[in-house]
Parts: structure tokens; C-alpha cells; sequence
């Protein structure tokens, strides 16, 4: 072999070694960027679950919200219907009150005419007499 041949196996052989090395150097690159790819792989599978599992919820949480809404709105109407009759019972019970202020005309005779003392006196204002005087209708019954 000469000297010239000899440099260009040395030369190959120099190539072939940095392609080598350029070569491992690609491929541990490839298998970090695969690596890297898959854990981005699953993190986007991981945030794809996680944007899914909060589209539930939000779903969830807008039905409460409208059942409590709905749940509201009853309330407000029957405490409003409750306020009406408190309202409507508070006019009754005023009316109630002014009626019971009357007397009646047999209520005002009974105010009027003194107390019974005796079966007697009880006879004689049921047969309409004059009632007795009230001397008489205060003394002690015989």
C-alpha cells in the first residue's frame, strides 16, 4: 500500500469513526426527543381528561344552579303567597275586632240591667217586668 492509499484509509476510516459518533450522537437525540414526544403525549392526554372532567362539572354545576334557581323562585311565591295572607288575615282579624267591640242589643241589656241575686229576679226580667232595683238585686238571697 502507498503512502496515498494509506491516507485515505486512514481518512475513511477517520470519516466512518465522526459518522459513527454523529450517528449516536442523532440517535440519542431521536430517542430524548421520543421520549420527550411521549411524555408531551401524555400530558396532553392527561389535560385532555382533565378539560373533559371539567366540562362535566361545569355542566353539573349550571344544572344545580338552575334547579336552585327554580327552587328560588318557588320560595319567593309561596312567601309571597304567605305574606298576602298574613296580610288578608291581619284585615280579618281587624274586622273580627271591631265586630266584637259592638255590643249586641241583648249584649247592652245585659250591661245595662244589674246582677241576678236570686231565682226570682231571674223570673221576672224573663217574663220582660221591670227589672228590680239594684238595692234589691245587691241584698243577700233568702
Amino acid at each position: 500500500m502507498t503512502r496515498s492509499s494509506l491516507l485515505v484509509a486512514v481518512l475513511m476510516a477517520l470519516l466512518v469513526w465522526l459518522l459513527s459518533r454523529e450517528t449516536d450522537t442523532l440517535r440519542a437525540e431521536l430517542d430524548l426527543a421520543t421520549v420527550r414526544a411521549d411524555q408531551a403525549e401524555q400530558l396532553a392526554d392527561r389535560r385532555r381528561a382533565d378539560a373533559e372532567r371539567l366540562v362535566a362539572e361545569l355542566g353539573s354545576e349550571r344544572s344545580l344552579q338552575e334547579r336552585l334557581r327554580r327552587e328560588q323562585d318557588d320560595l319567593r311565591a309561596a312567601l309571597i303567597g304567605r305574606q298576602q295572607e298574613l296580610e288578608a288575615l291581619k284585615h280579618e282579624n281587624q274586622r273580627l275586632r271591631d265586630w266584637a267591640a259592638k255590643l249586641l242589643p241583648a249584649g247592652r241589656q245585659l250591661r245595662e240591667q244589674s246582677a241576678l241575686s236570686d231565682a226570682e229576679s231571674y223570673g221576672e226580667r224573663l217574663s220582660g217586668n221591670a227589672a228590680r232595683p239594684a238595692a234589691a238585686a245587691d241584698s243577700p238571697a233568702h
